[in-house]
């Protein structure tokens, strides 16, 4: 197996200077709803905004760890997001890992207070490639391949295997043995993101999708993209499509779910695991 890390050079081979400093600027400075979030976090809304030739609407949370504590929750049975972070009394949350929906139970590595509660199955395994790892001040995001988990499992109490991981250590990511043809890649979905920056802080993200003219959802590629507009020194793709959810507090369901086909809050699916985050104080 051969791994490559590219950099700025890789990216511009996939997308031109030209579109990339456009869209780049669109993000930049698109008209942002902000968020109502507890002190140390800030976070937005942008709502159909014309990057990469199509509409999308994306929303974002920073936070620092030193104000936050966060956790991966994983209840008995398939739970809306909101309902998980409410019963945990947290700030705000987003969806999580993958899952079987035929069986409903979890289909990649996770290890929660020092327990292995399961694997990563042979089918998630051409595209799950990166590590969430939970610390008390922190929060580590490594490239790993299935089955590798052993070395993390021992420094860490608390793991979730998702991917493909986007950027790591400040590069992009690209694996030989990805399927890179394959729809998950190149058609655009709703999305799901973990990352962090050069400063430690933590990105929850999600870009909606499957709403003509509102919400488009992102390649794996133009995923990327967003995360380096965003300034993400790792960055790793956590479950998408239907799953695809940001709750806080204050507001409710942040997105635009797609599971009940319209653009409204309302289409919230029951998911297996989840992200959230709570103030320390």
């Amino acid at each position: 197996m051969k791994r490559t890390l590219l950099g700025m050079v890789a990216v511009l081979l996939i997308f031109s200077a030209t579109a990339q400093t456009s869209d780049s600027v669109k993000f930049a400075t698109a008209p942002r709803q902000e968020l109502k979030l507890p002190k140390g976090a800030k976070g937005y809304t942008i709502v159909k905004t014309n990057i990469f030739d199509s509409h999308q609407t994306i929303s974002v949370i920073r936070y620092s760890p030193k104000r936050f504590k966060t956790a991966i929750i994983q209840p008995e049975k398939l739970t809306r997001l909101s309902a998980s972070a409410e019963a945990v009394d947290a700030a705000f949350g987003i969806n999580a890992g993958y899952w079987n929906v035929s069986t409903s139970e979890a289909s990649t590595y996770i290890q929660l207070n020092g327990e292995q509660l399961s694997v990563t199955a042979d089918f998630e395994k051409s595209r799950v490639d990166g590590l969430a790892c939970i610390a008390a001040r922190r929060i580590i995001l490594d490239y790993c391949k299935a089955g590798n988990e052993d070395a993390h499992a021992k420094r860490f109490q608390n793991i979730l295997a998702a991917g493909p991981m986007l950027i790591d250590e400040g590069k992009v990511v690209v694996d030989d043995e990805r399927p890179v043809t394959s729809s998950f890649y190149t058609h655009r979905h709703p999305r799901t993101v973990l990352g962090t920056d050069k400063r430690g802080n933590i990105y929850l993200v999600v870009v909606d999708g499957r709403s003509k003219g509102n919400a488009a959802g992102m390649s794996i590629d133009e995923l990327t993209q967003l995360c380096r507009w965003l300034g993400l020194r790792d960055a790793l793709n956590l479950d998408g499509g239907g799953s695809t959810s940001m709750w806080t507090a204050e507001e409710g369901i942040i997105n635009h779910p797609s599971d009940n086909g319209k653009f409204d809050h309302a289409g919230e699916r029951r998911i297996l695991s989840c992200i959230v985050v709570k103030s320390k104080r």
